[in-house]
């Protein structure tokens, strides 16, 4: 384990290096993020600037939920983007085989070996904003801490388990770069609570495709409206997801056939 937090620093070390040779770049990226982050904001200003609440969440709930949907998208583009889209070009032209022959886990290799580290100022902002939140809303306690970051790890864990099983299906299909942008659109509903969406979409939202587990599960533990039922489902969803993405990743190493062989 010690082993793959050096590496991990290695690789963040790398990945800053990298974005720094284009500082132009690397200052505009983070300037986008930004602008991205201020327009999400004015958007749920503008809302409730016609409305009280939002499918039963008051503004500063549902600007605490939208701390969190900021820091699962920081993640997803920190991580998930600039690591797993880049497998189906590994399986295409056999690169996939410097991975699987490393003494390490080529899961661990094709999952973090580089990371967008100009989105990090979008995490800290998103952070800031949940803290903020549930100051506000009366929920900046121990506890609720506590909870809340269970919830977002479950979070975390559940949209990278999504994506790599999602990503994995590239042993067979080869091109699936597009499956990453289907689940980014649903994704993108997690910046609402999920009691404002219409009943066939709060099921979509929870059972088919769990962004529900994501954001508004975490949001409800920060300003206190979480079921005990649910932090237990997210919870156990996210161990199964979790494992289940481990087997469709050995089932899918054990039938790959290199492309440069």
């Amino acid at each position: 384990m010690r082993r793959y937090f050096k590496l991990l620093g290695i690789f963040t070390g790398n990945s800053l290096q990298l974005e720094l040779e284009y500082r132009g770049n690397f200052v505009l990226n983070i300037f986008n993020s930004l602008i991205a982050t201020a327009m999400g904001l004015l958007i749920i200003v503008t809302m409730f600037g016609n409305t009280t609440s939002l499918g039963g969440w008051t503004f500063l709930e549902v600007l605490t939920l939208y701390g969190i949907f900021m820091i699962m998208e920081a993640l997803i583009d920190i991580l998930l983007y600039p690591n797993l889209n880049r497998v189906p070009e590994y399986i295409r032209t056999g690169a996939m085989d410097f991975f699987l022959l490393k003494p390490i886990s080529a899961r661990f290799l094709v999952s973090f070996r580089y990371l967008r580290v100009w989105m990090l100022p979008q995490l800290i902002l998103g952070l800031g904003l949940l803290l903020y939140g549930m100051a506000q809303t009366g929920g900046l306690s121990i506890t609720a801490l506590l909870l809340t970051g269970v919830m977002l790890g479950c979070g975390a864990v559940l949209i990278y388990a999504i994506w790599f099983m999602l990503i994995t299906t590239a042993f067979w299909l080869v091109k699936v770069e597009n499956i990453s942008e289907l689940f980014n659109a649903f994704f993108q509903a997690g910046r609402f609570p999920i009691s404002a969406f219409p009943n066939w979409a709060r099921l979509l939202l929870t059972i088919v495709i769990p962004i529900a587990f994501v954001t508004t599960v975490p949001a409800s533990a920060a300003v206190g409206r979480l079921e005990p039922g649910l932090a237990l489902a997210g919870s156990g969803l996210a161990a199964l997801l979790l494992l289940a993405s481990h087997a469709c990743w050995r089932l899918a190493v054990a039938n790959y056939t290199s492309a440069s062989s």
